[in-house]
């Protein structure tokens, strides 16, 4: 709730789409660098208390949050430190809760595991906005984040007495050795390397993540905003269908059974989120179609993140899986920012002074007028995403590299 109340917040004292790439970027920045080298760091310590840690520092931060709303002294600069201290907490947070569920859960119910984490987040995404946009209307945005601090609270105290993660003491109290630090690295990423299938399907995720950037990240809220005059309620009402779609995607992973080709469930899904969400982002012009466009997005990326987590889990070994979990945020973060600093750019200064202008040559296609510069760039990133897509499913190598991993491992469960 916390973040739509701050997007929002941010928004209406600067009007800009710039401004909220500069929030974002500090978000993904810490991830982007310093995901390349927690990695063996995750690996040796205690993963409970990594996430543990990570948890209360994300409180303080939200709890900072407050005090200052409530003294009347936040200013944009507070929101961008405060993101930049949560996002290097996240570094830490993200790849060990990927590996905990690897210790915790078995190889057949990966992708199940996977849904489950998409539907937990899809109601996240859906109730948050809600709530906050309900929250908002009554009373004012610190009364949202202090709800927020406590459900944080709640959660970490659940976490810390009610929930148990193996944890591999064989190198506890060991001190850190830069040397030993970098061939760990050396090995996790030779890993990735030698896997023509890691490989190929990481490049495919920092690529929708950089279209991502672009516009989901950065500009869909402006955009909605620009469009209706402000209106907080449509776009808590798109959030909530964005969130709604990764609920119904995930019910969708964990219910129906398993695809033979893991490679082409994952490219079939990305093509229709992107062929069916963002042309109606681009073309919608009212909450419904949006809503529409939202819960068509969302609802296709759990099968995809599904099918993509498995082979992680399953390629790199889980005493290792911190270091390639680390170093694929690390790529697949790192396009974010990029994306979102160009689709700043292009909102600002090219697409939306553009869409504004007389003559205007795709009045045929588009309506003039504050937003439809970046309605386009949703229209651009739905040809990009869904040609690179197809090309991905009817890839005959990556369905080739499919079967060997699997053959792989397969033996080393018969030879264990």
């Amino acid at each position: 709730m916390t973040s739509f109340a701050i997007t929002i917040w941010a928004f209406e004292r600067t009007g800009s789409a710039l401004t909220l790439f500069i929030s974002g970027m500090l978000i993904m920045a810490p991830k982007m660098f310093l995901g390349v080298f927690l990695g063996p760091l995750i690996d040796r310590m205690n993963k409970k208390a990594i996430i543990l840690i990570s948890d209360i520092g994300a409180g303080v931060c939200t709890l900072t949050l407050f005090l200052l709303l409530r003294a009347d002294s936040l200013e944009i600069w507070h929101i961008y430190s405060l993101n930049f201290l949560s996002s290097i907490l996240s570094s830490f947070q993200y790849p060990a809760s990927d590996v905990a569920v690897s210790l915790i859960v078995p190889k057949k119910y990966y992708v199940k595991a996977s849904g489950m984490q998409s539907f937990s987040n899809g109601k996240i995404q859906m109730l948050a906005p809600i709530f906050a946009a309900f929250f908002l209307a009554l009373t004012d945005m610190s009364v949202v984040i202090f709800i927020d601090f406590v459900t944080l609270a709640f959660s970490t105290l659940t976490l810390a007495f009610m929930v148990k993660i193996p944890f591999d003491s064989k190198e506890k109290g060991q001190k850190f050795c830069l040397m030993h630090h970098l061939q760990e690295l050396r090995k996790g990423f030779s890993i990735i390397w030698d896997s023509i299938l890691l490989k190929k399907l990481l490049l495919f995720m920092a690529f929708i993540n950089f279209l991502a950037g672009l516009t989901y990240f950065n500009i869909l809220s402006p955009m909605i905003l620009a469009r209706t005059g402000h209106n907080v309620k449509i776009l808590g009402f798109v959030n909530g269908a964005i969130g709604l779609g990764g609920i119904i995607g995930g019910l969708i992973v964990v219910i129906m059974p398993t695809m033979k080709s893991k490679v082409r469930t994952m490219f079939l899904y990305a093509g229709l989120s992107f062929f069916l969400g963002d042309f109606l982002f681009a073309f919608g012009n009212s909450m419904w179609t949006w809503g529409m466009a939202g819960f068509l997005t969302s609802v296709f990326i759990p099968p995809l993140i599904a099918n993509e987590s498995y082979f992680w889990r399953t390629i790199i070994p889980v005493e290792m899986q911190g270091c390639a979990f680390s170093f694929k945020y690390a790529m697949k973060s790192g396009m974010i920012p990029i994306g979102m600093l160009i689709g700043g750019i292009l909102a600002d200064y090219v697409f939306e002074p553009f869409m504004t202008s007389e003559p205007n040559y795709l009045s045929f296609i588009f309506k003039s007028g504050e937003g439809m510069g970046m309605a386009l760039m949703f229209f651009i990133t739905g040809i990009l995403g869904t040609c690179v897509s197809l090309r991905g499913f009817f890839n005959t190598s990556l369905l080739e590299a499919e079967q060997e991993s699997e053959n792989s491992s397969d033996e080393k469960i018969i030879s264990v």
